[in-house]
């Protein structure tokens, strides 16, 4: 698992823009003739950079190759020139993923997560990382915690005004129903602790508040209870289905999501909201602004 701090500067007041964040996963590009809804990636990124967005990779960036046809690859002994040419291809796949729908989002990306759907180059490094130098961002692994540092001014240091903790994962397991990966992240807050829990995998683009309450011992009025949200998110998928006169060569057929009878899903990702709430009354006592954290999604 992967710790990862980033420093954001932040808005002052409540009139000020929301920061937001959007991750993006299962893209399962395989090229130009591909099943990836590759111009309402294109919008939903460059939206994305238009609004100084930041946006986390959730894994699955190109269709080559599953876990199993890894395994089966493996198995082969292929000769060097025969796993030189998978290479050349699965460079190629990310490479033009990234000229097509990903370039321009340099630098803000708080990081990539690695999915199911990746190559392993001979060296070791997979086609994950490849896109991470592309886009100048941090290969965060199965696993991550990213923490997002707000603060005021040029100094982080010395103008800290509290975070927000972003557990993340590609994801895991099944389910058809649109509840399905809520079931699977709400188990999450009984073992993890954080402000925002983040897969993709199932494809659906699901949101859900949860509101915590606990007691604030100081500031005006004494003792109280607060509220703090945190936010489960499935964070959706660009990979289409049951696509009208789909074949395989010359033969009429769906693909994986057709052939298993699965159910459609919304294509698209969610974007995340974080707006200041307010100020504590003791930081405010004292001429301070603190900063608080209102945690909303759209999709």
């Amino acid at each position: 698992m992967e710790l990862h701090s980033v420093n954001i500067p932040t808005p002052r007041t409540t009139g000020d823009p929301p920061i937001l964040i959007m991750p993006i996963g299962d893209i399962q590009y395989a090229g130009k003739d591909s099943s990836t809804a590759m111009e309402m990636l294109k919008r939903h990124v460059a939206w994305g950079v238009e609004q100084n967005a930041y946006f986390l990779g959730m894994g699955d960036y190109i269709d080559f190759a599953s876990p199993s046809n890894r395994l089966r690859l493996r198995q082969a002994a292929l000769y060097d020139t025969a796993l030189k040419t998978l290479s050349d291809v699965s460079v190629h796949l990310v490479t033009e993923l990234y000229q097509e729908a990903l370039k321009g989002s340099e630098g803000r990306w708080l990081g990539l997560l690695e999915g199911h759907h990746f190559y392993q180059m001979e060296d070791g490094t997979t086609t994950d990382q490849l896109l991470c130098r592309l886009l100048k961002t941090r290969f965060l692994g199965t696993s991550a915690y990213v923490r997002l540092v707000f603060h005021h001014g040029q100094t982080v240091k010395t103008q800290r005004h509290g975070n927000v903790l972003i557990w993340c994962h590609h994801g895991a397991g099944y389910g058809q129903r649109s509840s399905a990966p809520l079931n699977r992240l709400d188990q999450l807050l009984t073992y993890w602790d954080a402000d925002i829990y983040l897969m993709g995998h199932q494809s659906k683009k699901v949101t859900a508040p949860i509101d915590r309450i606990e007691p604030a011992w100081s500031g005006p009025g004494g003792p109280r209870l607060v509220h703090r949200t945190k936010l489960l998110a499935c964070t959706g998928s660009f990979s289409r289905a049951y696509l009208v006169g789909s074949t395989h060569g010359h033969v009429p057929r769906g693909d994986y999501v057709e052939q298993k009878m699965l159910s459609p899903t919304s294509l698209g990702g969610v974007v995340i909201r974080i707006a200041p709430r307010g100020v504590r009354g003791e930081q405010q006592a004292a001429g301070e602004t603190m900063w608080l954290p209102d945690i909303s999604a759209e999709v």
